[in-house]
């Protein structure tokens, strides 16, 4: 649960995927399953596999499934059951809206970015004032 000392801890911390490889093993393990064996999943199983997709599709949205493009249509069973168990009220709206995936996610590139990207010869450090602001 989230503290009220620190805000930005997340709600469901052992749903998040730690890395893309994290990710695509969850996501992976139940991309073929078919809606029955979908359905025979835990929930715990189920959730790890729906935060792990939106992990790595975090441009998308639960609710627009419909119109998720042609090349995520291996999660469109996924999407059907996590809606099932949602409005079933076996998951909760804070499990079914992975935010804090897609948050990590977010995170994590900036990250990752932020590591990869040499800094310009005559460019201070971020944060840093120049010699002659001081």
């Amino acid at each position: 649960m989230t503290t009220e000392d620190d805000p930005n801890e997340p709600l469901l911390p052992d749903l998040i995927p730690a890395d893309e490889v994290e990710a695509r093993r969850c996501y992976e393990t139940v991309r073929d399953l078919d809606p029955v064996a979908l359905a025979a999943l835990g929930p715990r199983e189920l959730l790890l596999a729906w935060w792990s997709f939106f992990w790595l599709e975090a441009a998308l949205h639960p609710d627009d499934a419909e119109v998720w493009p042609e090349e995520v249509a291996e999660a469109l069973p996924l999407a059907a059951e996590a809606l099932r168990r949602y409005e079933a009220g076996e998951i909760e709206d804070s499990e079914y809206y992975p935010a804090e995936a897609v948050r990590h996610r977010i995170l994590h590139e900036r990250a990752k970015a932020s590591q990869t990207q040499p800094r310009q010869p005559n460019q201070r450090p971020r944060g840093q004032a120049d010699m002659s602001e001081t």
